[in-house]
């Protein structure tokens, strides 16, 4: 219920039924996600451009970097393993992260992750899901970095 003033009375006002379609979307929705899914390993690429970028981005002009170089750890940590799986639905917010940092990503190594449903829950009515990601060296299986991310659900 929404209570709205009119002419200084209180007036009760219903609200609307949700839109569970979102607008003719037809991505995943909350019931169609299942807690302990993992999604097969993708690559994960990162380029001497990527990391050029990165820092033209902070205001730094360097070189573009050789193999070997460190690559940049926020480079590592993004959606779009996930997105690549399923179609998310507007309106998704990412509402909490955390992350391990393991060893250093260098260029040139061929890096996948692996993304793994690891919960589900609803708290004061509001849908979330939790998602980890596992990026590694595809060479020697070395684990980089481990990111879980809790996201915001909205259907």
């Amino acid at each position: 219920m929404v209570w709205i003033m009119a002419a200084h009375r209180p007036r009760r006002m219903s609200m609307p039924a949700p839109d569970l379609s979102m607008g003719g979307w037809t991505g995943v929705g909350y019931d169609d996600i299942a807690v302990g899914q993992q999604f097969p390993p993708q690559p994960l690429p990162v380029t001497a451009d990527d990391v050029a970028r990165f820092y033209r981005c902070l205001g730094e002009i360097r070189a573009v970097p050789e193999t070997g170089t460190r690559v940049p750890s926020f480079l590592l940590n993004e959606l779009r393993a996930m997105k690549n799986q399923m179609r998310f639905p507007p309106g998704v917010l990412h509402a909490q992260e955390e992350i391990e940092m393991c060893s250093a990503a260098r260029l040139g190594e061929p890096l996948t992750t692996t993304i793994t449903i690891a919960n589900k829950y609803i708290r004061n009515d509001k849908r979330f899901i939790v998602i980890d990601q596992h990026v590694r060296c595809a060479t020697d299986q070395r684990s980089i970095m481990k990111i879980r991310h809790v996201l915001y659900w909205p259907c």
